[in-house]
Formats: structure tokens, sequence, C-alpha cells
């Protein structure tokens, strides 16, 4: 798998199967053991301060680990909005990966909460890409978000901070 992760930003006009976009956001950040509530991703003294959200053509919903299912956030087609990218507003999926900062209370300074948010938002994204490569998909991490714009699309709180989006999709076949 490890050899297979490469960054892609070429997509076939097509959606995800249910089956590979229920595989990606468990991989990304789902839950892996029931007992403790525990993710499939680490975070920093277990905060568990990344919430996923999916961009797709017919809104933007928020990925519920719990329940294992999206939670419809905006009706309408955003992916214009979750990149600066030409391919971005036409690809089949845009994760956004937004830090709950207040479960970040342990960091002393604005830069660690940070650093923080963004090496836990790095793990999920990881756990992405590798699910990526083992199904074949093509995939690409991006810091070009209009984070107010995004912010303001998914009705965040001034204290959930957009940290990245990933762009995932089938591959466009050459």
């Amino acid at each position: 798998t490890l050899q297979e992760r490469k960054s892609g930003r070429e997509y076939a006009d097509r959606q995800l199967t249910t089956q590979d976009m229920s595989n990606l956001l468990w991989c990304a950040n789902g839950i892996n053991r029931p007992h403790n509530g525990n993710r499939t991703s680490p975070s920093a003294r277990n905060a568990q301060d990344i919430d996923v959200y999916v961009i797709l053509k017919e809104g933007a919903y928020l990925y519920e680990p719990k329940k294992h299912q999206l939670v419809l956030v905006a009706a309408g087609d955003f992916r214009k909005n979750a990149g600066i990218q030409s391919y971005v507003a036409t690809s089949p999926v845009n994760l956004i990966y937004v830090s709950d900062t207040v479960k970040l209370n342990f960091a002393r300074e604005r830069e660690q909460m940070m650093l923080t948010a963004a090496i836990d938002a790095g793990h999920c994204s990881q756990n992405a890409y590798l699910y990526a490569a083992s199904a074949g998909l093509s995939v690409v991490t991006r810091t070009s978000v209009d984070t107010k714009k995004m912010a303001e699309i998914l009705k965040l709180r001034p204290q959930l901070l957009v940290i990245m989006g990933q762009t995932v999709g089938y591959p466009r076949q050459q």
C-alpha cells in the first residue's frame, strides 16, 4: 500500500460507491475500538479534535463516527468553495478537516494548538491516502481552502477551525 500511495489531481466523472465512501471515512477518522470510542487516527492526548466534513455535489455533510453516517449540514453544490484549484470544483469528493480547538485546551500557546491540530488532521489525511492507495483511488491533500468561506458554509462555531482539504475520486483514465 505504501508503494502505491501518491497524490493525484485528475478524477473520473463518477461518484464513489457507497462502500468506498464508507471505507474512506472510516479509515480517515472512524471508530476502530468500539469499547472505548478510540479512532483509526491518533490525536494528541486522545483529544479527538478532528471532525471530517464531506463536500459532495449534493451538499456538505459532517461525518458522524459513532453512527458511521453522514449528517447533512447544507444542501447544494459547494465543491468550488472547497479549494482554489480548478479540479476541486468538479471532483466527486472533498474532505474538509476541522479542529475543535476547545479540545486542545492543554496547548499553552496558539502556535502549539495550531501545530497540534495540523498534526492530528495530518494523521486523518494520511489514513485516507492509505485507503485510497489500497482501493485505486486518486487523492491529494491541500491547504488551499478559503477557510472563512468554508467555515460559513459548514456553519462552524468560532472555536472550530478549518485545517485543510483533501480531494478524492476515481482516477481519470488516460
